[in-house]
């Protein structure tokens, strides 16, 4: 027998329907966008890396700062680059998933914080900080704009050709921070052409970090 009253039922009908979306619904639907946004990969040990890395320190103290979440998902890929770097197969592979879906400077990003740049570039940032609404605008800054105050040296490089896009780019932005930065036998291009760049950034203060198979050059402007 229907009701008298169709539009109780109906109400009813809801309450009942939202009641049971009970936390394990929540969580599992939760988990099923997050399988989705990763679902590009194509590799279930990566997926699971991914997932790790959001638990991670890094990526806790990103999610204060960082508020575009595309960005902040690649900070978390790159820290996945980061945890894959003594698995080649799979970390060639998630680098030419990263360039697939989100172009050479999604990439970039994901490897700027896979090198550790982002870490001490934010450590520069914290020497001068005025507010943290002003720290969180030059953390969306640098990743947003990455291609222009920031050089990534691949293994296939030229000395000259790094030593001119060194010039063009410091000419053309003046960036505040210029980043240099090379892995494996790209890092041998970086170290041999420290002298160069010492005179492209003749205003700028020099820092170098060196670890293992890494070399990162930091420039920053004099004031």
């Amino acid at each position: 027998m229907s009701s008298d009253n169709p539009i109780s039922d109906v109400a009813e009908g809801v309450s009942k329907g939202v009641l049971e979306w009970t936390k394990e619904n929540i969580l599992s639907l939760l988990q099923k966008l997050k399988d989705r946004k990763l679902a590009f990969i194509e590799e279930s040990k990566t997926i699971e890396i991914v997932r790790e890395q959001y638990r991670s320190g890094e990526a806790k103290f990103y999610q204060s700062y960082i508020n575009d979440k595309k960005l902040l998902f690649l900070v978390k890929l790159g820290l996945t680059l980061r945890k894959l770097e003594n698995d080649q197969e799979r970390l060639q592979n998630l680098r030419g998933k990263i360039l697939q879906k989100h172009r050479i400077d999604g990439l970039h990003i994901a490897e700027f914080v896979q090198n550790g740049v982002l870490n001490r570039y934010v450590g520069i940032l914290l020497e001068k900080l005025n507010s943290i609404e002003k720290l969180k605008e030059d953390i969306s800054y640098i990743l947003n704009n990455i291609e222009k105050h920031t050089i990534f040296v691949q293994g296939t490089s030229k000395k000259s050709e790094i030593i001119k896009k060194t010039d063009i780019l410091v000419n053309s932005h003046s960036p505040e921070i210029f980043i240099i930065s090379g892995f494996k036998s790209a890092a041998k291009i970086v170290a041999d052409s420290i002298d160069s760049f010492k005179i492209i950034l003749k205003d700028y203060e020099f820092e170098r970090f060196s670890s293992g198979e890494k070399e990162t050059l930091f420039f920053k402007r004099k004031i």
